[in-house]
């Protein structure tokens, strides 16, 4: 702020609280707000991270187990009259664990299915976003429409609120009239009030599905879409294979049954390698002992190689929990694919019928209602205008022709979700390409 703008808000803290200048509105468009949604959400760039952790995964279960390295001393004599005669040893040993029964490629083989499962979950998260950034802006627009038409109305009650206040100054009308029509006028305020609260809110929840914090989304565009023609097998053939739900679930019986391989794998016993080198030192005489033999006796400088191998004898096998815990797993991850299954069977039968009456109520709208309505409202208008109406019949026929254009901008935003609905189970973008 300048200056003189701060003491200004210093002076006037009591009063109002100063903020700094709030930043333009933003028109989206519903692709450009979906885009940015899927791309800048918080919740859907975390959920980004569980790839990346599952990719990981992958060269982790790669390793193989390590080598062990052993050093020391493997003999060393501690009396001391021994110590000229009995030379420290020195040795050196490499151990390592030999993994029999394919436990890596088992091992991989689950990352790998991690790693695809992770991904087809993430896909499940951002269509699920992306149905729900295409309701949210489908009732931003809805609501921008109401106020729009409420406002409309409004300017309507206002203007026979006006035009009888000139009527009743020339007596061509009573004050009951008159107080009538004000009241009608002050009553639909409160409509547009709540209206203007609804877009509000509606536009709030489009800048918290952006995830930047950034101004207010403005909705541009409309909620004209062209009905499409809907093919239920059509529809159905396609959800059976591009559900994004269902195409997680089906790499779930993937995952299963690679850790059920696993599982099988882990069975079988480990081997224990190690080669070791023994390193003893020559011992050299120095000297005579009391009979006369020389002393410590010579021993020539010895090298030993050693070898072992070590099998566990794998009496704990006897148990079978973990094969059943994975065939458990297995089991239930296929129910679960002919559970989608057969929810995709039904939902698709309720997404077609919804979507073919919405489409119904639209082209009922579209057949010529609309045009009527406001014909009889303008004829209203102007017998009213020329005394050839009562105010109430005017009244009746702005209120009747306010619910038919609510009315009729449900129907659109119907239409819409219905749509958005078709392509979240078939994998379509019919809405966003409209």
């Amino acid at each position: 702020m300048k200056p003189r703008k701060q003491i200004l808000c210093l002076l006037l803290a009591p009063v109002w609280a100063c903020a700094q200048d709030a930043p333009a509105p933003r028109p989206l468009t519903l692709q450009a707000f979906v885009a940015g949604t899927l791309k800048g959400n918080p919740e859907a760039l975390a959920q980004r991270y569980n790839v990346t952790s599952a990719e990981a995964q992958v060269s982790i279960n790669r390793l193989m187990p390590d080598p062990t390295l052993t050093t020391g001393v493997s003999s060393r004599e501690l009396y001391g009259p021994s110590r000229p005669v009995n030379p420290t040893q020195v040795m050196v040993g490499l151990a390592w664990t030999l993994e029999t029964g394919g436990k890596r490629g088992a091992r991989v083989a689950v990352a790998n299915e991690g790693a695809g499962k992770a991904r087809a979950d993430l896909e499940t998260y951002l269509s699920d976003l992306r149905l729900a950034a295409e309701n949210a802006f489908v009732d931003a627009l809805r609501a921008q429409r109401i106020l729009e038409r409420k406002r409309k109305t409004l300017d309507g009650f206002r203007e026979v609120a006006r035009l009888n206040g000139i009527r009743f100054a020339t007596g061509d009308i009573g004050g009951v009239e008159l107080a009538q029509s004000r009241v009608e006028a002050q009553r639909f305020e409160g409509e547009v009030l709540g209206a203007q609260a609804d877009l509000t809110a509606a536009q709030a929840t489009l800048v918290q599905l952006l995830g930047d914090g950034k101004a207010a989304v403005v909705p541009a565009g409309d909620l004209d879409h062209a009905p499409v023609t809907i093919q239920a097998d059509t529809v159905l053939a396609r959800a059976l294979l591009n559900r994004v739900d269902l195409v997680s679930a089906r790499r779930g019986v993937q995952l299963a049954e690679s850790q059920q391989r696993l599982a099988k794998a882990n069975r079988w016993v480990d081997l224990g390698l190690s080669v070791g080198v023994n390193h003893t030192p020559p011992v050299y005489a120095t000297g005579f002992d009391a009979t006369g033999a020389v002393f410590p006796a010579p021993v020539t400088m010895s090298n030993s190689l050693s070898a072992t191998l070590s099998i566990p004898l794998p009496f704990s096998r006897r148990q079978r929990g973990e094969l059943i815990q994975a065939e458990a797993s297995r089991a239930q991850a296929r129910l679960e694919v002919q559970s989608m299954e057969q929810k995709t069977h039904a939902d698709v039968a309720s997404a077609v019928a919804q979507y073919e009456a919405a489409a119904g109520q639209l082209k009922t709208f579209r057949s010529g209602i609309l045009q009527d309505m406001d014909r009889v409202l303008d004829g209203i208008q102007f017998s009213y205008r020329h005394g050839s109406a009562t105010l109430l019949e005017f009244i009746e026929a702005q209120r009747t022709s306010n619910e038919v254009y609510l009315a009729y901008v449900d129907a659109q935003a119907g239409h819409a979700k219905a749509l958005a609905t078709l392509d979240r189970l078939s994998g379509t973008h019919l809405l966003l390409e409209d």
